[in-house]
């Protein structure tokens, strides 16, 4: 992601809250250009409460997950191979995704 600063108002917005960007704010851009038969280029644009946000709910998800008691756990299935039957596979905590 690029740091940049609004020299106008612009037109495009935040994808997470939808605040648009006046003269002056600050916002990130995460450019991805595609090519191959044709080229595709796709802008993800964020202000800075939302990338504060995200950044410490990653932060605080992490250290929960060390935490976690697995108090909701689902069986997960999967096909065995070269057959159309499934077989339950694994258990897995639904809110952390660990298996156990």
């Amino acid at each position: 992601m690029k740091r940049l600063v609004a020299s106008r108002k612009l037109k495009r917005k935040c994808h997470m809250c939808n605040r648009s960007f006046k003269k002056g704010d600050i916002y990130y851009k995460h450019r991805t250009v595609i090519s191959g038969y044709e080229i595709l280029a796709y802008e993800y644009l964020e202000c800075p409460k939302c990338r504060y946000k995200q950044e410490s709910q990653e932060k605080r998800f992490n250290l929960f997950k060390t935490k976690c008691h697995h108090p909701i756990v689902s069986e997960e299935w999967s096909f065995i191979p070269g057959e159309t039957v499934m077989q339950p596979d694994h258990d897995e905590c639904v809110i952390c995704g660990e298996w156990l």
